[in-house]
C-alpha cells in the first residue's frame, strides 16, 4: 500500500477528531449558557457554523468581533432593555385600569398574564447568567414608578397564580439590584400582601397556591435578610402570633413537600435573626403558646438535621442562623426547650456539638458559636452527668483548647464557665481557669 495514502488517512482522522471536538465544545458552551436542550443547541451551532463559513476572517477581525459583543452588551439600546420597559409599561397600564375598575382585572387579564410571564422569563434568564444589565434601568425614577404599579397588583383581585408570578418577579428584581428591595419594596404594601397571601392559603394548599406561597415567602425572606428596618405595621404583622402559627401549621402539615417546608424554614430562620432577646422573641413565645395545638416536630427534626450537616440554608454571613435558633431555644432558661424538645433531641444536639469541636481547628471562630450553645444547654440543667453521652469527647476538646496557646480568648472564657458550673466535666489534668 502507498505510504502517502496511509498518511492522508491519518490526517483525515485527525481533522475529523478536531472537528468533533470543536462542535462538542460549541454545543456544551451554548447548553451551559442557555440551559436549552442539546437538540436546540446543536441546531444553533449548525446555523452559526453556516453563517461563519460565509465570512472570511483574519486574526485581527476575530478580536474585533469580541469587542463588538462587548459593545452590544453595554449598549443603552440593548433589546432586553427595550423589552423590559415595554413589558412593565403594559403591566403598569393593566394595574391602573384594574384600580379604576375597583380592583377587578376585566378585559386586561390575558394581556397582563402574557406580559408578566414574559417578564418573569426575561428576569430569570438574567439572574441565571448573573447579568447586571437591567440594574442600571431599575434604578431610574420612571422605571421605579412603573414597578410600583406592578407591585400594587399583589393587592388586587387578579388571582393566586398572578399573585405568585408577581412576587417572584419582585424577588428576581431584588436579586438583580439589591438596592431595589431597600429603596422600593420594604416600605411597599406588597409586604402586607405577601403575608395575606400566605395566611389565606393555609387551608387550601394545592399546586397553584403552593407556588404562590413559595414566591411570597422567598420575597419576604429577601427583605428580612437585608437587615433593614420594616415599617412598624409590617413588622407587627410579621411577628404576629396568628401569622407565625400559620407558618408552623404549614410546616407540620406538609412534611412530605421538601420545597415548601425548606422555604418556610428559611423564612423562619431569617425572621429569627431579627430578634436579639429570647424572652422577647415572638417566634419562641409562639412556639410555646401553640405547643399543645401543634407538636412542631417537623420543624425541630428538620433543624436538627440541618445542624447535624453544618448547613445554614440562608447562608447568613454574620452568624449561623440554625445555631442562632437553637441558642434562642435554650436562651430563656429552658422554658422553650423544655416545651419543644425530647431528651433524645438534647443528647443529639450535644453529640453534634462534641463532634464539631473535635473536627474544627482551635482557631476556627465558628467554634465560639458551638461552645456558647453548649453552655446554654448545660445552664438549662437539661443535660447532666447521667444523661451526657459525650463526656470523654467533650473533656478532650476542652483540654485541647485550654492547653493551646492560640486558643481564642472568648472560647477559653466559655469553657472555664462551663467547668465552673458543671464540675463533673473537669479532670485532674485539666488546666482549670487558665
Amino acid at each position: 500500500m502507498d505510504d502517502s495514502i496511509i498518511i492522508n488517512n491519518d490526517d483525515d482522522n485527525d481533522t475529523t477528531d478536531r472537528s468533533d471536538e470543536i462542535v462538542t465544545d460549541m454545543i456544551s458552551l451554548i447548553h451551559s449558557t442557555t440551559h436549552s436542550s442539546y437538540v436546540t443547541c446543536s441546531q444553533l451551532s449548525s446555523k452559526l457554523i453556516s453563517y461563519l463559513s460565509q465570512i472570511r476572517f483574519n486574526d485581527n477581525q476575530w478580536n474585533d468581533l469580541e469587542k463588538a459583543v462587548e459593545r452590544f452588551d453595554q449598549s443603552d439600546d440593548h433589546p432586553d432593555l427595550r423589552r423590559f420597559r415595554q413589558l412593565i409599561e403594559t403591566i403598569s397600564t393593566c394595574s391602573n385600569d384594574c384600580e379604576e375598575r375597583n380592583y377587578t382585572l376585566g378585559r386586561d387579564a390575558n394581556a397582563l398574564f402574557e406580559s408578566i410571564c414574559q417578564l418573569q422569563e426575561l428576569l430569570q434568564s438574567h439572574v441565571n447568567l448573573n447579568c447586571t444589565l437591567l440594574s442600571k434601568v431599575i434604578q431610574q425614577k420612571d422605571i421605579r414608578l412603573l414597578l410600583a404599579d406592578l407591585m400594587n397588583l399583589t393587592g388586587m383581585n387578579v388571582g393566586h397564580q398572578i399573585h405568585g408570578i408577581l412576587c417572584n418577579i419582585v424577588h428576581l428584581l431584588c436579586q438583580i439590584d439589591q438596592m431595589f428591595s431597600i429603596s422600593n419594596v420594604i416600605d411597599h404594601p406588597i409586604v402586607s400582601n405577601c403575608i395575606r397571601i400566605i395566611q389565606t392559603s393555609i387551608n387550601n394548599i394545592c399546586e397553584n397556591t403552593k407556588s404562590t406561597v413559595i414566591s411570597a415567602l422567598r420575597l419576604l425572606t429577601d427583605l428580612l435578610l437585608t437587615n433593614e428596618p420594616f415599617p412598624v405595621h409590617s413588622y407587627g404583622q410579621l411577628s404576629n402570633c396568628v401569622f407565625l402559627k400559620s407558618i408552623f401549621d404549614l410546616i407540620e402539615n406538609n412534611g412530605e413537600d421538601d420545597e415548601l417546608v425548606l422555604t418556610l424554614i428559611k423564612f423562619i430562620l431569617s425572621l429569627n435573626l431579627r430578634f436579639d432577646y429570647p424572652h422577647e422573641n415572638p417566634i419562641m413565645l409562639t412556639l410555646v403558646a401553640v405547643n399543645e395545638q401543634i407538636s412542631c416536630r417537623e420543624l425541630i427534626e428538620r433543624l436538627i438535621l440541618l445542624f447535624n450537616r453544618s448547613v445554614d440554608p440562608i447562608e447568613c454571613k454574620t452568624m449561623n442562623s440554625v445555631i442562632k435558633f437553637f441558642k434562642d431555644l435554650f436562651g430563656d432558661g429552658g422554658t422553650t426547650s423544655d416545651a419543644l424538645l425530647f431528651d433524645s433531641d438534647r443528647r443529639l444536639i450535644v453529640e453534634i456539638i462534641s463532634r464539631e469541636l473535635a473536627d474544627r481547628s482551635i482557631t476556627d471562630e465558628r467554634t465560639t458559636e458551638y461552645l456558647f450553645l453548649l453552655e446554654l444547654i448545660f445552664r438549662s440543667r437539661s443535660i447532666t452527668s447521667e444523661t451526657c453521652t459525650r463526656i470523654d469527647d467533650l473533656q478532650t476538646s476542652f483540654r485541647a483548647h485550654l492547653y493551646a496557646e492560640n486558643c481564642l480568648k472568648e472560647n477559653r472564657l466559655i469553657i472555664n464557665e462551663i467547668l465552673r458550673q458543671h464540675n463533673w466535666l473537669t479532670t485532674n489534668d485539666m488546666p482549670f481557669y487558665l
